[in-house]
């Protein structure tokens, strides 16, 4: 089933899973992403009478408050926020870039209208069992490997959420013989309230998006979240090797089902020593996921083996002299550039950096001294934060542009070395997104395959 043939759909039931019509609701939306504008026409198929804030006013942005006001969007205001949106509604429904100190939120807890994120929207319109993934590192890759094995399968999946495609633009469309697999950002089980998966996936802790969450732990409260309506009948699939994992499953409501370490798993769901080797904590993850929806492990192993990853997550984008360039331009963060480092064999340039997102770079300074990092290159707003912290044996570049940065990292890399652009940052500072960013870098690389 294809995205565009689940949006097809005019009209939506008249009541959502909980029974409640929609039909005359007034209800705001904040912000005109691509997840808001996808909640705004789900809000306009089922009935409400809409409204549209966003603090922007691009071009495109007017491309889409016209389109909305053709499909009956009462307002769409732009460049700004005005309190009248908010007091005049039911409901404020927030994309998930939206941060909870901005004034439309403010406004709406002052007047006591309900918040509620996109996530919980779209569930309230889902007919179809969900599975929904969260952690630090690896969503995206689990996501769409799950919804492969349960497509060989046979089964009608779809991969939504975080990941693209989202949640909203999909779920009233999904059956109860679908499965809806749905990445799962910090940020959006922030505003998540009755959103509740029959599995929910549990990665990995590191520490992220520090500019938004006031610390560590309210990082982890926001992913704990993804199980707190969970109960005895559902399943949290969690990474056994983690300690800060293993310490929130301690609150958790459902059954257990561990990767990485067996702990408490039943002998049918206990993974072999050799799969323990054999499979990244991801892949293991996906097998245990498979399991409980009744699918056979060779099914499982099969499409693993076949899988090539995705694009800007530990892409191979050519070897030219000997030199292999990687691009993971979707590394926003230390602990992905750490992940990346431990994936990657042999020696290594590094170019990272990028906007400055008020992480911890310490972790880094250990692994970038390492005797294979034969070099680390800069780029973007974090270049001075970076360069104190590099300050000792690691041979540090800094470049203006990421042209430059790669052309540098070129000349640190001897054959058999690999180019790993990890920015551990976010892309703002010089691009529109981490994809513009690797579509860059790969488009730079590409130019000198002529040289190879």
């Amino acid at each position: 089933m294809s995205p565009s043939a689940l949006a097809s759909t005019p009209h939506l039931r008249a009541t959502d899973v909980f029974g409640r019509s929609w039909d005359r609701r007034r209800v705001t939306v904040v912000g005109l992403g691509r997840s808001g504008n996808a909640a705004a026409r789900l809000l306009g198929r089922a009935g409400c009478r809409v409204r549209v804030t966003d603090a922007q006013d691009t071009p495109a942005l007017r491309a889409e408050r016209a389109s909305l006001t053709a499909l009956g969007v009462e307002e769409v205001e732009l460049g700004g926020h005005t309190r009248r949106l908010v007091d005049g509604a039911e409901l404020l429904v927030v994309s998930p870039g939206v941060s909870e100190s901005v004034d439309p939120v403010r406004w709406a807890e002052e007047a006591g209208v309900a918040v509620m994120g996109e996530i919980d929207l779209a569930f309230h319109f889902c007919q179809a069992p969900v599975i929904a993934v969260t952690g630090t590192n690896g969503k995206s890759t689990v996501v769409t490997l799950l919804a492969d094995v349960l497509k060989a399968s046979g089964r009608i999946a779809i991969a939504c959420g975080n990941l693209g495609l989202p949640f909203s633009s999909v779920a009233p469309q999904l059956t109860a013989e679908t499965v809806a697999v749905v990445e799962v950002s910090s940020f959006q089980l922030l505003a998540c309230q009755a959103f509740r998966p029959a599995i929910g996936v549990l990665l990995n802790l590191g520490t992220n998006h520090l500019d938004r969450h006031p610390d560590a732990d309210a990082y982890l409260a926001a992913k704990a979240r993804l199980f707190q309506r969970q109960n005895a009948s559902d399943w949290a699939v969690l990474n056994g090797t983690d300690p800060r994992v293993v310490e929130l499953a301690q609150g958790v409501p459902s059954r257990r089902v561990w990767f990485g370490d067996n702990r408490t798993n039943p002998p049918e769901l206990r993974l072999a020593p050799q799969t323990l080797r054999a499979l990244s904590p991801g892949a293991q993850a996906v097998l245990q996921v498979a399991r409980l929806s009744g699918l056979l492990d060779p099914l499982t192993w099969q499409i693993i083996r076949a899988f090539r990853g995705l694009e800007h997550r530990l892409e191979g984008v050519a070897t030219i002299h000997g030199v292999r360039y990687v691009n993971d331009s979707k590394s926003t963060t230390p602990n992905s550039l750490l992940f990346a480092l431990d994936q990657t064999r042999g020696d290594v340039v590094v170019i990272l950096g990028g906007r400055d997102k008020g992480l911890d770079f310490h972790p880094l300074a250990a692994r970038l001294h390492d005797a294979r990092v034969r070099g680390v290159v800069l780029i973007g707003e974090s270049r001075p934060r970076l360069r104190a912290l590099l300050n000792g044996s690691t041979t540090v570049r800094e470049s203006e542009t990421l042209a430059e940065a790669v052309r540098a990292a070129r000349a640190l890399a001897a054959p058999g070395t690999t180019v790993l652009f990890s920015p551990a940052c976010a892309s703002f500072d010089m691009f529109a997104n981490f994809e513009a960013r690797g579509q860059a870098f790969k488009a730079i690389v590409d130019g000198w395959r002529g040289m190879g």
